[in-house]
């Protein structure tokens, strides 16, 4: 979406050690709470082994990632909110990205961010 904020909520990693090294790929996050509640992103890839200088596998991933986005998402619609429309199940599959242990959310602070948006309304369900 052109926003930039991505490079200043993930700042830049040397990945020095080919041996030790790896790259992780999460998506569907988005710091912005003008139209929608900010959201997490989520981890989908866990590891690709770090093969510079090209990093094939990284790049490949993310070949599958942009395609399977650019053929099935509606006009200005983010990466997150496309893979949440479609359900995430259907994301990997669509991705063709394996479905790990590691790609299940559980992430057991987030009740402490809910109802902190400036989208969150509170609602009277007293009669």
């Amino acid at each position: 979406m052109f926003c930039g904020n991505c490079y200043t909520m993930c700042p830049a990693m040397p990945l020095a050690d080919p041996e030790g090294d790896g790259i992780a790929i999460l998506v569907g996050g988005k710091v912005s709470n003008s139209r929608s509640m900010p959201k997490f992103s989520k981890l989908v890839i866990p590891f690709l082994p770090n093969t510079t200088p090209r990093w094939p596998e990284t790049v490949e991933a993310i070949k599958k990632i942009l395609e399977a986005y650019a053929n099935g998402a509606n006009k200005y619609e983010r990466l997150g909110e496309w893979a949440e429309r479609i359900g995430w199940e259907k994301f990997f599959e669509v991705c063709d990205i394996p479905f790990t242990d590691k790609s299940i959310d559980d992430y057991r602070l987030a009740y402490d961010t809910w109802r902190t948006s400036t989208q969150f309304k509170y609602t009277n369900h007293i009669k």
